[in-house]
């Protein structure tokens, strides 16, 4: 067996090198569809396979909490953190859990003591953060486990690898020194091992962590005034499993506890109960999780689609290269050869050959993996996931390889076992009925083709036309000529009075800038989204069956919807003379107006925040502006004036004459003089936060644009061979009809009907495939139907036109055979 196996290998090495022209069109096509595929699978195998950099993560699970009770616009926000004193309670009252940490989502602080501001990314967390999850400090030391109990009483940071590489240049001394982060000195203790971010899968690597019992000194504004109401949501909660304990077992554990707390505070956790989910789940967002794993899909779906194109091409070709062989075969086969010793030489050729494109693949997948990595959006830095070529991803293009190989080989190699030496030595290699036979079936093999182009390139249309209509959506607001800055007073310790008159001087500083037309400040500012309160309507607070609705709360300054260019519906807009000392006013979106009042006028309406006892009269009604995503629904925004609701965590939004981006360090320069200790940061255009925004779907367009061209051409190229390879074997036949008369354009419609008749039938079936395919792909296009009639009859008539051109080249070359060279041809 060994020694038929090396025979195998040296017949097909030989074989290889006599056909070069072949051997390197095979490995080149066999490149690209293996390399595009490992490219995509390194992207996958880094973002949703690669485990948290933590001990025994399957043991580890990430509680949320679910309002079943109030009304939510955002279905991209159903599972939510938790609050404190949830977690305090779940913390001590489980039987589940070895241990149950807690951290915060990123806070930005103002690090002080450097030459110019800046801000550095914070997450409050509990004591025992690191011990639950087992990691292990790369220098110094974490937290002690107990050390949060008592509040301001462990200044401590660790950082993050990242940050202590690139901040701090990797200093060693750096652990045991002090940095002062909110105007309050931290000892630096340790830093936590590289690649550790977090329990987050993508995020920024440059953080620190602060034990949250320093929370009244990182908090500023209506968080700090929050922190610890059992309604506010803002503690993420892993821990981790006893053994022997499931994650099943612990929910229903701890859904015992939550309908437990229920009870015991009717008013703030009526209808909040919790689910877990394994980390390695959770890791990636929970709520965008199943968004993440289609994109990931489609995309692998695509990629898939080439490489079943490049190996129906590639059996075409060994189908060509089987008929040159046929005498080869037969002679073989007369002396004794099984067909299955036939069949396995021929296997062994295609593996071959398919694992030299797998070796070539993956020169192209290191291409290919930079290149994607080039779409990553602004957050991911560096080094944020690991993209390397692991043991998991030389599996994949190993495993891979052998399966192109068989797909590929397998429908020649049966065929080519089964030639019939009598008829061989009949025909002489001329052609004739065997050359009939090997055209149907790479004629169903082109259909196929045809039919996994179509499929690529509707996904590809749809993706095209899907960010076209992104790219021209209306936000609700003048895009154009906007910028904004971050900004937190609370970092300096600023009181109101202070706060307040700061927001009127950096505006003026702001607009004093030529060629600036409008300032204010706003909590959210653009696209920032925000905290959230769950709002009732007046008189129906008191009752326990009423859910409320939970909305967008954002504070501004009088002309914020000037600046925005957010229309003005009814009423006015805020004044200076909205104080604290006059009625309690609110400005509602109409997204806001239509959910609350439907079929009324909001104007005069007045609504209870849930944890807020005063009650606010809508004064205005504006336009509804995009919150937080590109193609979210209308989501309801209650904007308040910034006098009545001080926030010192801000947003500085700008609007120019012209660019701009020209005008960004120009304003940030004005606006610093008036605190040089205060750190302005996030400076950037709307376009350019739009485009951040954009991202994933320009990524999917670009990719799949690129895919569904490659597929494109593999296809034409497929038609382009199977009917130069068809009139080569019908020269006799041709030289025969156009000696009796046969015009040559009659021998162009014959060979044309042909091509285009496969092409037909393959369109066919593409669109039947497309369409249940496209329709799984609904929940990632925006504003275009997966059904799209434009889409599929753009693609249908271009796929025709490609296909079309590539008949009329073997078909033109048919009509200018000789008729008497064509008669001598043996």
């Amino acid at each position: 067996m060994a020694g038929n196996f090396q025979q195998d290998l040296r017949g097909g090495l030989r074989t290889l090198k006599k056909s070069p022209g072949f051997t390197f069109v095979a490995v080149l096509s066999l490149a690209l569809g293996i390399g595009a595929n490992t490219a995509i699978f390194t992207i996958i195998n880094a973002v949703f396979l690669h485990p948290l950099p933590v001990e025994e993560p399957s043991r580890l699970a990430e509680m949320f909490t679910r309002d079943t009770q109030t009304i939510d616009a955002n279905t991209n926000f159903q599972l939510t953190p938790t609050s404190i004193p949830n977690y305090e309670d779940y913390r001590d009252q489980n039987s589940v859990f070895t241990g149950l940490a807690a951290v915060t989502f990123l806070i930005p602080l103002n690090w002080g003591g450097q030459a110019e501001p800046q801000q550095l990314n914070a997450s409050l967390v509990s004591g025992n953060f690191f011990d639950v999850l087992g990691v292990r400090p790369y220098r110094g030391r974490t937290f002690i486990a107990d050390g949060d109990k008592k509040l301001g009483a462990n200044a401590e940071v660790v950082l993050s690898y990242s940050l202590w590489a690139r901040q701090f240049g990797s200093d060693d001394k750096v652990v045991g020194q002090t940095i002062t982060l909110n105007a309050t000195p931290y000892t630096v203790v340790g830093v936590a091992p590289p690649s550790f971010k977090g329990i987050v899968s993508l995020g920024r690597p440059d953080v620190l962590w602060i034990p949250i019992s320093m929370r009244d000194y990182v908090l500023t504004g209506q968080l700090k005034a929050l922190e610890n109401h059992r309604r506010f949501r803002w503690l993420s909660i892993v821990g981790r499993l006893k053994p022997q304990v499931s994650v099943a077992e612990a929910q229903a554990a701890m859904k015992t506890i939550a309908a437990g707390l229920e009870k015991e505070y009717p008013r703030d956790n009526k209808g909040r109960t919790v689910e877990l989910f394994p980390l390695n789940e959770s890791a990636l967002g929970i709520n965008q999780r199943q968004q993440f794993s289609l994109a990931g899909g489609v995309l692998m779906g695509v990629v898939g689609l080439v490489l079943l194109i490049a190996c129906v091409n590639l059996a075409n070709l060994v189908l060509a290269q089987a008929a040159k062989r046929e005498k080869e075969l037969s002679i073989r086969a007369a002396m004794g050869a099984g067909r299955l010793r036939l069949v396995r030489q021929l296997l062994t050729e295609s593996t071959m050959l398919s694992l030299m494109g797998g070796l070539a693949g993956l020169l192209v997948a290191y291409w290919g993996r930079n290149v994607l990595w080039s779409f990553r959006p602004p957050f991911l830095l560096d080094g944020s996931i690991d993209l390397s070529f692991d043991a998991r991803v030389m599996g994949f293009t190993l495993v891979i390889s052998l399966l192109t190989g068989l797909v590929f080989g397998i429908i020649p190699a049966i065929k080519a076992s089964r030639t019939d030496i009598n008829e061989v030595l009949k025909v002489g290699g001329r052609g004739g009925a065997l050359g009939w036979t090997h055209n149907r079936l790479r004629g169903l093999l082109v259909i196929s083709e045809i039919a996994l182009a179509l499929v690529a390139l509707v996904g590809s249309g749809l993706f095209l036309r899907s960010m076209q209509n992104a790219q021209q959506f209306n936000p609700g607001f003048e895009s154009q000529n906007l910028f904004q800055f971050v900004f937190d007073l609370g970092a300096l310790r600023y009181d109101e009075d202070h706060g307040q008159q700061f927001f009127r001087d950096v505006t003026e500083r702001a607009k004093s800038v030529p060629g600036v037309v409008d300032a204010s400040v706003s909590t959210n500012g653009v696209f920032g989204g925000g905290l959230l309160g769950t709002i009732f309507r007046e008189g129906e607070q008191v009752d326990p069956n009423n859910r409320g609705t939970l909305v967008n709360l954002d504070d501004v300054t009088p002309s914020h919807f000037e600046t925005m260019r957010i229309p003005l519906l009814r009423g006015r807009d805020f004044t200076e003379f909205d104080r604290e000392s006059t009625t309690p006013v609110v400005v509602v979106n109409e997204a806001m107006a239509k959910m609350m009042w439907p079929g009324q006028e909001a104007l005069g309406k007045r609504f209870y925040i849930v944890i807020d006892p005063r009650l606010y009269q809508v004064v205005g009604v504006v336009g509804t502006a995009v919150v937080g995503r590109i193609g979210e629904d209308p989501q309801p925004v209650a904007y308040f004036p910034m006098r009545q609701q001080y926030s010192p965590l801000a947003t500085l939004v700008v609007r120019t004459t012209g660019n701009p981006e020209a005008l960004l360090g120009t304003v940030r320069t004005q606006v610093q003089q008036i605190d040089k200790n205060l750190a302005f940061t996030n400076g950037q255009t709307v376009q350019q936060i739009l485009g951040q925004g954009l991202w994933a779907a320009r990524m999917g367009a670009a990719l799949l644009g690129l895919f569904g061209a490659l597929a494109l051409i593999l296809a034409s190229i497929g038609i382009y061979g199977v009917l130069a390879y068809s009139v080569s074997q019908r020269t006799s036949e041709i030289g025969l009809r156009m000696a009796l008369g046969a015009q040559p354009r009659q021998v162009l419609g014959l060979v044309l009907k042909q091509g285009m008749l496969l092409a037909l039938i393959g369109a066919a079936v593409g669109v039947l495939a497309a369409l249940p395919v496209a329709r799984l792909a609904a929940g990632l296009l925006y504003g275009v139907s997966a059904t799209d009639p434009l889409t599929y009859g753009g693609i249908t008539l271009l796929l025709m036109g490609v296909a079309l051109l590539a008949c009329y080249l073997p078909a033109r070359r048919a009509t200018r055979i000789d008729p008497l060279v064509a008669l001598r041809v043996d």
